[in-house]
């Protein structure tokens, strides 16, 4: 028999300005600024240049109150708890008129006794949210702006860091009960936590669970039980003070995506006492070793993750909140996730700068084989350790560890985001700096680890260099690697090709959000107005992806063709970049790209607009992340003598390459083309058969072609090459001897038909009488779309086959009179 009560606090809450005579109703979880938007308090925060006009809520203290009845089934338990999972960020918690407690960290969940202050019938809870700006005044009285905070202030609060600003985020920072709160009550005994292991031998897995319970005593046992889609696999029960051990012979192995399945057991803890059920908790585990594997090789130290044994090359993207006020995103998450997967990623990282994720995220990716990289929430700065700070870092640690130790598909913690790598001179200079990052993130965070998940995986930052912490951090032979000169320092796309760290964690290019997901907030054009240039916060960010247009491409004709070619270029380039790092396997074994998504209507590094639209990139990634991959490398390069303007090449041909990670070796067929473009025809062509094996990255072929170079023109070749692996997506690529502004491409005539295959589904073929380069499918006036593949190049003689689904049921009439199909070519033709 359950013996614990709960009563959900969700409803009828009411918030305030503080001190203002109006109540209005409040949604709990949520933030002060989705509720007065709610009330039409303020304006859409996201529209045009609104945010500009909402800083004063950061400055303003807000009160939150609730009147409830307490049932008598809580009254009679001896324990009555408030528990708060989540409040952000400085709290003062009253029952009754009385004061229960005071808090200031966003990322610990609290457990308050107050079993003198409920009573029977009515009770009142009242939050009082100190307002951030003057938390942070009372820390650091001189407010400086640094990295991300053109104010200052926002290492002295343990908040989520991009709540006030980043370089793809709006300055929003928000008050509230952002995760659920309740109260508990009990008697007899509860379960305070629980942690499972797994040890995994020879076609066996003995799962171990470890039970904490708030009360000692001979009279209380535990059980553990374990079943698998509903199947009995195994139960053990022990005393309290004893582990309970269950074997699972033949175990279903959890694998990462495109490397096996994700069957997942569910294991039933159970709280007895004489015999009797008095609690019963649940967790779902997929069973799997992970190791962060660094070992000793040829070219240094490895940087690489073990699954059940195998080495995985992870591939994936660095995530941030799915919105700017967090409770917001969570209706997000799922069709994030099920965008990574759809683009054949394994890992998402969780990065330093946002929120611990909520649960939906993590058991999402459990579901879908996709790792978890996990940092902790410290990003782009030097953080204070003054013995409060510490202390609250400390609790945090250890809640968060004790929520998320259960989900083995975390395979790394790491104490923060370029704390090193941002300030690498000062650490090895300043002593006192020193003592305080080691006091964190050498000392807190490893050994809270280490006394709750002994086996956990842990770096101190990312970038790392474990070599020479206070050196370089762009260590090629070991450690993890942000590699950013594509971008920040403008160099040439080309230098992604000498890169060659071990584990690339970062690196990235902005892109223009589509102009549905701008006209979101804004009807204007133009790209450096107010409302546009509000969300575009890179500093140069625009001048940036000029800069890499121009260096591929020809000058857009207008505001769409900008849009276009900007999402283009960001394809092109982590294209270019990460099929070098896969080809790089195994002495790279990690690609994950800045960022999966944005948290607002933006301008940024995302492949997927915040709402959901793809962007060129992830439709690209859906063919570089694929698991048998045709990749080339061009010998060779161009480069312009920039006082003349004069363009110099000493390019002469093509090396074509196979990249495979997936399980089990395969055959396949490798096929390659060698087209003139304005012959609009084939000059040569080739194919080999091969087995593609398991984590092998092959030079197959070099064609050399300086005598067609000298006859054609290196503007005029083009190599189309295909793999066709049994079992596995068929790969095509595309390879210019030259930036393709370079090229004189002839105007192509795209031809469609449309059929319906099913509700909300058609397919869409498309052809070309010419070679068509990038070609984009989309639908007029906004209609809610996602098509299985677009932004892809076409050649004569070759049919394109594409799904389009669309959220709400269209004809095929709908369909055809909206459908809009452009190429390079239209970008700037007029």
């Amino acid at each position: 028999m359950e013996t614990q009560h709960t009563l959900e606090l969700h409803s009828n809450w009411q918030f305030r300005k503080a001190g203002n005579r109006t109540w209005r109703s409040a949604e709990i979880p949520g933030c002060v600024h989705t509720d007065l938007l709610r009330h039409g308090q303020i304006a859409d925060p996201f529209h045009g240049t609104n945010e500009l006009d909402l800083q004063w809520i950061e400055s303003t203290d807000w009160e939150y109150r609730l009147e409830f009845d307490c049932p008598q089934n809580l009254l009679k338990e001896q324990h009555i708890e408030l528990v708060a999972d989540g409040l952000d960020t400085i709290a003062t918690i009253t029952l009754n008129g009385v004061q229960v407690a005071q808090t200031s960290n966003m990322f610990v969940g609290y457990r308050f006794p107050v079993n003198k202050l409920i009573q029977a019938g009515r009770n009142r809870l009242e939050i009082f949210f100190h307002n951030p700006r003057e938390a942070m005044l009372i820390r650091q009285p001189e407010l400086r702006p640094i990295t991300c905070d053109h104010i200052g202030g926002r290492t002295q609060l343990r908040k989520q860091q991009c709540s006030f600003g980043w370089d793809w985020g709006p300055r929003l920072a928000t008050s509230g009960i952002w995760r659920p709160i309740r109260l508990e009550a009990w008697s007899k005994n509860r379960i305070t936590d629980y942690l499972i292991t797994q040890q995994h031998q020879a076609g066996q897995c003995i799962v171990t669970a470890q039970i904490e319970t708030a009360r000692k005593g001979k009279r209380y046992r535990t059980r553990a039980t374990i079943r698998q889609a509903g199947t009995f696999i195994g139960s053990n029960e022990a005393p309290l003070s004893e582990k309970i051990a269950i074997a699972i012979d033949k175990p279903q192995l959890w694998w990462p995506n495109d490397h096996g399945d994700q069957p997942l057991y569910e294991v039933s803890i159970e709280l007895l006492e004489e015999g009797e059920v008095i609690q019963t908790q649940t967790q779902r585990i997929g069973l799997c070793e992970i190791k962060l594997d660094q070992h000793p090789d040829e070219w240094g130290t490895s940087f690489q993750f073990l699954v059940n044994g195998r080495p995985i090359f992870s591939k994936g993207a660095n995530w941030i909140p799915a919105h700017s006020f967090v409770n917001e995103g969570e209706s997000l998450i799922p069709d994030l996730l099920d965008a990574a997967v759809d683009a054949h990623m394994n890992m998402i990282r969780v990065w330093g700068g946002g929120i611990y994720e909520l649960e939906n995220f993590y058991e999402g990716c459990l579901e879908r084989g996709l790792l978890v990289w996990q940092d902790f929430m410290f990003g782009c700065a030097l953080y204070p350790a003054d013995a409060s700070f510490v202390k609250s870092v400390k609790l945090e640690a250890e809640h968060q560890i004790r929520r998320l130790r259960n989900y083995s598909h975390i395979a790394l913690w790491c104490g923060n985001n370029e704390n090193e790598q941002m300030f690498t001179k000062q650490l090895r200079e300043d002593a006192r700096l020193r003592r305080n990052y080691e006091k964190l993130f050498l000392t807190t965070l490893p050994n809270a680890l280490q006394g709750l998940l002994p086996d956990a995986n842990y770096i101190s930052s990312s970038e790392h260099n474990p070599d020479d912490r206070y050196g370089d951090t762009r260590n090629i032979e070991s450690g993890d690697a942000h590699y950013w000169g594509v971008w920040h320092n403008r160099a040439p796309i080309s230098n992604y090709e000498q890169q060659l760290h071990r584990f690339f964690s970062e690196f990235g290019m902005q892109a223009y959000p589509h102009v549905e997901t701008a006209r979101t907030f804004t009807d204007s054009s133009n790209l450096f107005g107010p409302e546009m240039n509000n969300h575009q916060k890179n500093g140069g960010g625009n001048q940036t992806i000029f800069h890499y247009i121009s260096e591929l491409y020809r000058f857009p004709k207008n505001y769409e063709s900008t849009v276009y070619l900007s999402q283009t270029m960001q394809a092109f380039c982590l294209r270019f970049g990460i099929e070098h790092m896969r080809r790089n396997m195994p002495r790279t074994m990690g690609a994950l790209y800045w960022q999966l998504n944005d948290c607002w209507p933006v301008a940024s590094w995302s492949s997927i607009d915040f709402g959901g639209r793809w962007k060129a990139l992830h439709y690209a990634a859906k063919r570089f992340f694929a698991p048998a991959l045709v990749s080339v490398k061009v010998i060779g390069g161009e480069w312009t003598h920039r006082s003349t303007n004069t363009l110099f090449s000493d390019v002469s041909g093509f090396e074509i390459y196979t990249v495979f990670d997936g399980p089990q070796s395969t055959k396949a067929k490798l096929e390659w083309q060698l087209w003139s473009v304005s012959l609009n025809q084939q000059l040569d062509s080739g194919h080999h058969v091969k087995r593609l094996l398991p984590g092998r990255s092959v030079r197959h072929k070099s064609l050399k072609l300086k005598k067609l170079i000298k006859k054609h023109g290196k503007q005029d070749l083009v190599l189309r090459t295909r793999l066709k692996a049994e079992g596995a997506i068929e790969s095509e690529n595309t390879t210019f001897l030259t930036a393709p502004k370079h090229i004189e491409f002839a105007t192509p005539q795209i031809s469609t038909k449309v059929k319906r295959t099913a509700e909300g589904v058609h397919e869409i073929e498309v052809s070309s009488n010419t070679i068509a380069y990038q070609i984009y499918i989309n639908l007029a006036n906004a209609i809610s779309h996602r098509v299985s593949d677009n932004f892809f190049d076409l050649f004569p003689g070759e049919t394109k086959r594409i799904i389009l689904s669309t959220h709400e049921p269209r004809s095929t009439s709908e369909i055809r009179n909206n459908l809009e199909v452009m190429s390079y070519r239209d970008s700037y033709q007029k």
